[in-house]
Parts: structure tokens; sequence; C-alpha cells
């Protein structure tokens, strides 16, 4: 079996391998995005170290400069991290509990901890208007909607709508709830071979309707605190798209500008 962490130099008579995307952008840009796009494929898993910048170097048949540009900035998008004096690593990224930064789990010892989650329901739907543009699908298209709650010292604090492209992750609809736990990240990785590199949020506040209210034990009308949420692999493809409704009185927010 071939060692994935290795690449072979391209044949003697090839000044070196092809790099696709936009002509137009520098080498080293278009060096980043085909290593991120080898990422996102899984050619080195999460926590695996890639080739030395002098191998990647001659298989793009660059010079060691340029190769470093490109890796320097996957390490600043936090895709790869140094360690050092052992080479530079595929981050296994954190992102599946960073929605709760937004709001307060803490036990009595200050201590943030992860709510339980309880699948309420998971239905094949034709795409809402907002799921199908958040994964750049067609509204209408189908897509695995997901109901899910969440709950802290068993009191519900926050409702996710979670959409899923299929058929990518139709057996998802059917897995035991036993083995997919409180964080999806982790599953997506481990059963579908995606890993999540980056995620975008979108905060509003809004009226919760009916169901959702019911759900988060509040006045239908309350406000509430939405979060739109994509889920990105390294070439920036969607993996989800989901909408959490969390309740007002647990939300927070810090920022700081220098």
């Amino acid at each position: 079996m071939s060692d994935p962490t290795r690449i072979s130099p391209p044949p003697r008579d090839e000044p070196g391998a092809p790099v696709g995307g936009d002509a137009r952008l520098p080498l080293h840009a278009r060096i980043r995005d085909d290593l991120a796009a080898r990422i996102a494929a899984q050619e080195w898993a999460p926590g695996a170290v890639i080739p030395a910048e002098a191998a990647l170097a001659r298989h793009y048949a660059t010079s060691i400069n340029t190769v470093r540009r490109s890796v320097e900035q996957l390490v600043r998008e936090g895709l790869l991290e140094r360690r050092q004096g052992s080479g530079t690593y595929v981050r296994r990224p954190a992102f599946d509990a960073s929605l709760f930064r937004w709001f307060h789990f803490t036990d009595q010892d200050g201590r943030v901890t992860v709510p339980e989650s309880r699948l309420l329901r998971r239905t094949v739907v034709p795409a809402p208007e907002d799921a199908a543009r958040g994964l750049g699908l067609a509204r209408g298209d189908a897509v695995l909607h997901v109901l899910r709650l969440r709950l802290w010292a068993e009191t519900p604090v926050v409702v996710e709508d979670l959409y899923l492209p299929l058929p990518r992750f139709a057996r998802f609809k059917e897995m035991p709830e036993s083995a997919i736990g409180p964080l999806l990240y982790p599953v997506y990785e481990r059963e579908f071979g995606c890993l999540v590199a980056q995620v975008e949020d979108e905060l509003s506040i809004a009226a919760v309707d009916g169901e959702h209210a019911t759900l988060l034990q509040v006045q239908p009308g309350s406000a509430v605190v939405i979060v739109d949420r994509a889920s990105l692999a390294a070439d920036e493809s969607v993996i989800d798209w989901r909408r959490a409704r969390g309740r007002a009185d647990r939300f927070r927010y810090k920022l700081r500008l220098r």
C-alpha cells in the first residue's frame, strides 16, 4: 500500500504537476487551492503530516518560497498547523461545539459544557429557499431535514433545523441516534468522509413561531437569537446548512476591536 503522506515527483519529461484554477491568479494562490482540494478529498487525513515543502516544491516544479506562501496561507486559515521540529499537519478543527459560544452553557465550576442532543425528526423534504441558497442547490431539490433539540440541565435552549444534501447523507436518516451523539462533525468525518474546515455564522433576532416556541418552552412571538450556519469543506463546498434558534436569555456576545 502506498504511503498517503508522500507525493511522487512528476515524470522527468514533464515540468511539474499541473495546477488548475484561474490562470490569472498567482501560482502560490493556485497551489493553495490545489492543496485545499486535496485535503478536502482526504488525500491527507486530519492529524496527518503533509509532505515537506521541498517535496511539494519538486511536485509543483516551483520554488520552496512559493510553496511556503501557499502553506502559510492555509496555516493562517486554520486548515494546517505547524508543529515545531515535527512538520506541518492537517488540523483537526474543533468547530462543532462553537455554535455555543453565542450562548451560556456553564456548569457549577464555570466550565463550558456541550448540551444534550435529541433528534426529533429526520425527513426528506424539498429544500426551503434559505436552505437551498445556503447549500448551493435549487429551491425544491431534495434534502434531508433534521430537527434537533439541544438541552442543558434538562432545559430546552436551542432548536436546530439542519439540512443535509442528498444523496451524500442519505444514510444519516436511518443511523441510530446512539451512533450520532451530541456532536455532528465527527460523524461527518467518520461516516461520510467530510471534514469541516470552516464555518460561517450569521446572527439575527426574530420572533419565534409556534412549533419552535413550543420546543423552546417560550411564548409564540417571543424574541429569539437566530444563528444561520454554513459548514464548509477545505475547498469551500458546503457540507451542511442549519438555522439554530436559541433562547434570548442564554445569548451572549463578546467582541474585541483593536
